[in-house]
């Protein structure tokens, strides 16, 4: 089942195969392949700015090093030569793309800012918060019960059945494993919706699309869009 207009095809930090990940040119790339949006990744700076970027070092996809939390914001700018964008930066452009975008919070504490910067470009209807933390899924619910959040989680069984209830979630990021079939069939009939990380398969995303998931995320979002136009077409 899909709570949104139509299953989502969102590029996994962008288009990463074709640009840096979680860069703007990423963002915009995914979108240019027929993608609804993107899948992105959030840390704090020391200063509490959320940052898009998926490690909590700096090392491994600028040629800055640091740790994200430990330096202020205009540090992290200046360092990366501004190829790391910040939170607001990303959804001025999706704001402007008209994109979907799937904020991954990473770290605890940014909650209230990414809420009042999604409010400010008037986004609520076009964004999904997940984490892999409860409380941070918590928390959002508290301060912007509006948004879609999804609670991810590497498999399903007891502990994310807990989780998933406690934190007011109202749907799951699920990791596409050799089970996943199963899970979705029990998911379907308690109504609650799954987005798929991350599907590169042309046969697994078309199989995905037909089970009827809410979205996948996946590294060939072009591929991923494809599939489904053809599809609709059926």
């Amino acid at each position: 089942m899909t709570p949104f207009p139509r299953p989502l095809v969102l590029g996994h930090r962008g288009a990463r195969r074709e640009a840096t990940e979680n860069t703007l040119r990423s963002l915009a790339r995914a979108v240019e392949l027929g993608a609804d949006g993107v899948e992105l990744d959030v840390q704090r700076s020391a200063d509490g700015v959320p940052v898009v970027i998926h490690d909590d070092t700096l090392a491994r996809t600028t040629s800055a090093t640091g740790r994200v939390s430990g330096l202020p914001w205009a540090t992290i700018e200046r360092s990366t030569n501004a190829t790391v964008p910040s939170l607001e930066q990303a959804l001025a452009w999706a704001a402007a793309a008209g994109a979907w975008v799937n904020i991954e919070l990473k770290a605890a504490g940014v909650e209230e800012e990414a809420a009042r910067i999604i409010r400010s470009f008037q986004l609520e209807g076009r964004i999904v918060v997940s984490s892999f933390e409860p409380t941070i899924i918590c928390r959002i619910a508290e301060v912007a019960p509006e948004l879609h959040r999804y609670l991810l989680a590497n498999r399903w069984g007891p502990r994310t059945i807990r989780e998933f209830v406690n934190c007011d979630a109202q749907g799951l990021c699920l990791r596409d494993d050799g089970g996943l079939d199963v899970i979705l069939s029990e998911l379907d009939r308690e109504e609650i919706p799954v987005v798929v990380w991350t599907v590169n398969s042309p046969e697994r995303i078309r199989h995905l699309l037909c089970r009827g998931v809410a979205g996948l995320i996946s590294d060939d979002p072009g591929v991923a869009a494809a599939i489904r136009a053809d599809l609709d077409r059926c």
